[in-house]
């Protein structure tokens, strides 16, 4: 008898510390006050629509508000440092550029205030924008055969913007010098806008756009679209080829993810990745992300993001050494 209750004792204190043990993983996922996502940049733009997007229609079915914090500057860290150094509670999450991820902890001349490797884990990829090259309507190239014939035919007389050193712009444009070998005057400016400003004032000639900022330009005839940068033919732009076509296995597009405080638990990483990937599959989600705002959905499991930031390191790197890219 003492011994079939002592076991029937162990039997109910097992399935007590289990219960308990399951009762700890809920409360470590509760949300129990509003939640903070910081979009490193300035309101107005893809990433601040995006962040809206999630934090209007995502909050309402989490029984707490989202509230979308802009911290804009120092290269998307401003934002992120404050992700990084946040408490790591589930309640505060960020929006960063894959590029930056891969690229920050290799670039010469870099000092982030922070580093993502160690400080920052990531969560579920979002979306991704399509680039597409933009020419002046002051320019003679119409297409990318075109203007690849002129720019070998005259080293230096094409210029190309581009949105800082180090940036997606920036690696973009000098991955189609090194591939196509050509020699480009890059232009640096502090972001797109007044990159586009330039281009159509006659400034200057090229730029690697984000897709949803040019596309109105391109359709209202105050800018050729040259080439889009991926292997595929993008659905919005159905008559304009892609730089595959002319540079085999040639892509680059700017990715965003959610990245967490590194500390952030596991579960709540699950949790924010499950929740995120059903958000973004809604159909009116979907729906509005890829026909209105002309975004590429990319939300999936967190280790595909992970190998995003891994193969973009790799193929960034590679621009960054033989161009002998800087940050300063």
């Amino acid at each position: 008898m003492m011994r079939r209750r002592d076991v029937m004792a162990g039997g109910l204190a097992a399935l007590s510390g289990m219960v308990a043990g399951r009762s700890a993983r809920a409360q470590a996922v509760t949300l129990t006050h509003e939640v903070r996502l910081i979009a490193p940049v300035a309101p107005g733009g893809t990433i601040d629509a995006v962040a809206r997007l999630v934090a209007q229609g995502l909050g309402p079915s989490l029984g707490q508000p989202i509230v979308v914090e802009n911290r804009s500057g120092g290269a998307f860290f401003i934002g992120l440092q404050v992700v990084a150094n946040a408490a790591p509670d589930g309640h505060t999450l960020g929006i960063a550029p894959i590029a930056t991820l891969a690229t920050a902890p290799i670039l010469p001349g870099m000092v982030p205030p922070i580093d993502p490797d160690t400080q920052l884990q990531p969560v579920v990829g979002l979306f991704r924008v399509p680039l597409v090259l933009v020419a002046g309507t002051h320019t003679p190239h119409r297409d990318l055969p075109g203007l690849l014939r002129f720019a070998r035919a005259n080293p230096g007389r094409v210029s190309i913007g581009h949105s800082g050193n180090g940036t997606t712009t920036h690696l973009v444009a000098a991955r189609l010098e090194r591939e196509a070998e050509i020699e480009m005057v890059q232009v640096a400016y502090r972001s797109g806008a007044p990159a586009l400003t330039d281009l159509m004032g006659g400034n200057v000639d090229l730029y690697f756009a984000l897709l949803p900022e040019v596309l109105g330009f391109i359709r209202d005839g105050r800018m050729r679209a040259l080439a889009v940068a991926a292997e595929q033919p993008n659905r919005h732009l159905p008559d304009v080829a892609t730089v595959a076509q002319e540079l085999p296995g040639f892509s680059g597009a700017a990715s965003y993810g959610i990245v967490a405080p590194e500390r952030m638990p596991a579960e709540w990483v699950a949790f924010w990745n499950r929740t995120l990937v059903e958000f973004m599959n809604r159909p009116e989600v979907r729906d509005r992300m890829e026909k209105t705002m002309f975004l590429e959905i990319t939300a999936g499991p967190t280790e595909r993001m992970r190998q995003e930031v891994a193969a973009d390191r790799i193929t960034w790197g590679k621009v960054i050494r033989e161009a002998g890219i800087r940050a300063d």
